[in-house]
């Protein structure tokens, strides 16, 4: 009897050890850099317009009436042999505050990212955990009152859902790559993506993560991206590989109904 304790004890421990690790050695560590808030880059007229200077934005954003215009392959190689790493300070939130992961907060990731980057503009904190929480169940209740539900949402909605509630301009950029990524972070623009929450590498998600997500890419050190991941409470700096994080990267497909679509970025900025 005394032998089978034993082995359960090393079944158990054995079992346990090879968990944490499986588990730590998803994380990927890096040395983090320096936050640089918006005002660091404010002076180039990034993320607002103003009546002297509104055509000679860094990166000019339009309503997606208009086809938007992306960065050039001579400016992306001219930024990438220039920077190796940068990291915006966009405040971050769970989508569940207060921990309550029922809904509408199971759901709430596309309004989380949307005002972590609204907030990073206005160059300010989050209040406290309820009161974030209220906000984010009346932006909820908005959609509710206005769409007819709070379903998932593909990128061309959450941009127009930003600009109805947060007088955001919004460009949504196609085939979203990596160095297209880096270039607008480099000019002090977060990147918001879609993904697959199953393919996302993150030990952090329950029951194997969301079949739909959205989240906010704020930095990257070589070819890792610093994101601000609503879908946990550890999520802010928390860091993707690049290859992770470009193939999860997909739209809703309200045909399919589900994170299928092709890999698409929204970019936020206040008019």
């Amino acid at each position: 009897m005394k032998k089978i304790y034993v082995i359960l004890i090393i079944l158990i421990f054995g079992v346990s050890f090879w968990y944490y690790h499986r588990q730590a050695g998803s994380i990927v560590k890096i040395d983090m850099p320096p936050a640089h808030d918006f005002l660091d880059f404010s002076t180039s007229t990034v993320g607002t317009d103003t009546a002297s200077n509104t055509a000679t934005s860094v990166v000019p954003l339009v309503n997606l009436d208009f086809p938007a215009p992306e960065p050039s392959q001579t400016e992306v190689k001219d930024v990438l042999t220039e920077k190796k790493s940068i990291n915006l300070d966009v405040p971050f939130t769970s989508q569940a505050p207060t921990a309550n992961w029922a809904e509408p907060f199971q759901n709430a990731c596309e309004e989380a990212s949307v005002l972590m980057v609204d907030y990073y503009f206005s160059n300010k904190d989050f209040p406290s955990q309820p009161e974030t929480e209220n906000i984010l169940v009346n932006l909820v209740q908005w959609q509710i009152e206005n769409w007819g539900g709070h379903n998932n949402l593909p990128v061309a909605k959450v941009a127009e859902f930003a600009r109805l509630n947060f007088s955001l301009r919004a460009e949504v950029v196609s085939d979203l790559t990596a160095d297209k990524i880096r270039n607008y972070l480099d000019k002090g623009l977060p990147v918001i993506v879609p993904a697959d929450g199953q393919e996302l590498d993150n030990p952090n998600f329950r029951n194997g993560g969301p079949e739909y997500h959205m989240l906010v890419i704020k930095g990257y050190v070589d070819d890792k991206f610093i994101t601000d991941d609503p879908g946990t409470r550890k999520g802010h700096d928390f860091v993707y590989t690049e290859n992770n994080l470009m193939s999860s990267i997909h739209d809703w497909d309200t045909i399919q109904n589900k994170a299928s679509g092709p890999s698409v970025g929204l970019i936020l900025r206040r008019k």
